[in-house]
């Protein structure tokens, strides 16, 4: 049962609804979103937790009727003045049942003890654990092939990210146990605030959006998991960021990198971005966020993204499929080639010493110098 769950949902109603269920030792936890159809200014939501870790749950939750965006609850006497006909529900008996095609979602809705009606879903949570569906271009199978690729891009358009291996398009956060993206803003981004802001010379003031974004990107390049990845503007590092791990074995002769690249203008061009990870449909937007107290950023050409979507890949290859384009291309080197791109990386100025202003990146660089065999 747990996971990202997503789907349409009919009956007296209709639009979309998420579900984003964690697990715990012996329950689990999570929150539902509604979005109707038509209603771009407010999200019906429900928190909710099981009694056991079963296939299958009746629960009675609190319904609350937040703004879109922002996880604040609008009082009821203000939708009363607002929508003076209109009925909201106080109350649903909220059923989940995992089945094979996915899980159904039912909830009858109450005000007080009138009821107003039911509505269903049957949802899914997408692919995101398992092998990447994405296929490698073929006409560039090797480094060189690479760079006379990349040399004949057009400027500016593309951004860039380097995996070290052949995984899904994932974010740190989904990448864990957890999936309650209201949780982690409500919860882990005060918890951190209060110890990291003890710990730089900057105070960020989270209320402030532009400080809040570099706060995550703070928190991100320090590796604690979060709903963004990073991305370069340049083919070069993220090329660097593919083959800097090295095995501590033996290396298979087989084993491949991955470099992702994004079409950032067509994306930009053919979507509006959104800059919340909580009360908002599915979207994966571009970030730029400041680079407080991050010295990395800079010298990293770095771009971020923001999402709340755990399977990436499929949701940009059905954007893409739904706009006739292609945003998202992959492509996979021979990681035997490491020793020869990081020595030909370096002579660019793309090497730990750049990337990594201070003493850990010196040593990086040096170590792969002098200890290159």
């Amino acid at each position: 049962m747990r996971g990202q769950w997503q789907g349409r949902f009919g009956g007296y109603s209709h639009g979309e609804l998420t579900i984003e269920i964690d697990e715990y030792d012996d329950h689990y936890a999570g929150r539902a979103c509604v979005f109707e159809d038509n209603n771009d200014h407010s999200v019906y939501v429900a928190a909710f937790r099981t009694e056991d870790k079963g296939d299958h749950h009746r629960v009675i939750v609190r319904i609350q009727i937040q703004q879109y965006r922002d996880a604040v609850e609008v009082p009821r006497h203000v939708l009363a003045d607002t929508f003076p006909n209109v009925i909201f529900p106080t109350h649903a008996e909220f059923d989940l049942k995992v089945l094979r095609k996915g899980l159904r979602a039912t909830a009858i809705t109450r005000h007080d003890t009138q009821t107003l009606g039911t509505i269903s879903s049957l949802m899914t949570r997408g692919s995101a654990e398992r092998k990447s569906k994405l296929i490698a271009d073929k006409k560039v199978r090797s480094w060189e092939k690479f760079k006379q690729m990349v040399g004949g891009m057009e400027h500016d358009r593309f951004i860039f990210r380097g995996q070290p291996v052949v995984n899904r398009l994932r974010t740190s956060f989904h990448r864990t146990n957890r999936r309650d993206l209201h949780l982690f803003q409500a919860v882990d981004i005060p918890q951190l605030h209060g110890i990291v802001t003890s710990k730089t010379r900057h105070y960020f003031d989270l209320r402030d959006n532009i400080q809040n974004a570099a706060f995550w990107n703070l928190l991100q390049h320090h590796g604690y998991p979060t709903p963004l990845l990073d991305w370069t503007n340049s083919p070069y590092v993220a090329a660097y960021f593919a083959f800097r791990e090295k095995t501590q074995i033996a290396p298979d002769p087989n084993r491949k990198i991955r470099i992702f690249m994004f079409d950032r203008a067509a994306w930009l061009n053919d979507f509006g971005q959104v800059y919340s990870v909580v009360n908002v449909k599915p979207h994966f937007s571009l970030l730029y966020p400041v680079a407080l107290e991050n010295p990395r950023a800079l010298p990293q050409q770095a771009v971020c993204s923001i999402t709340t979507v755990d399977d990436v890949e499929d949701y940009l290859d059905r954007c893409g499929k739904a706009a006739n384009k292609t945003y998202l291309r992959v492509f996979e080197l021979p990681y035997l080639e490491r020793g020869s791109v990081l020595s030909e990386l370096r002579l660019m100025g793309v090497a730990a010493g750049s990337l990594f202003p201070g003493v850990d990146g010196a040593c990086e660089e040096m170590k792969l110098k002098n200890f290159h065999s």
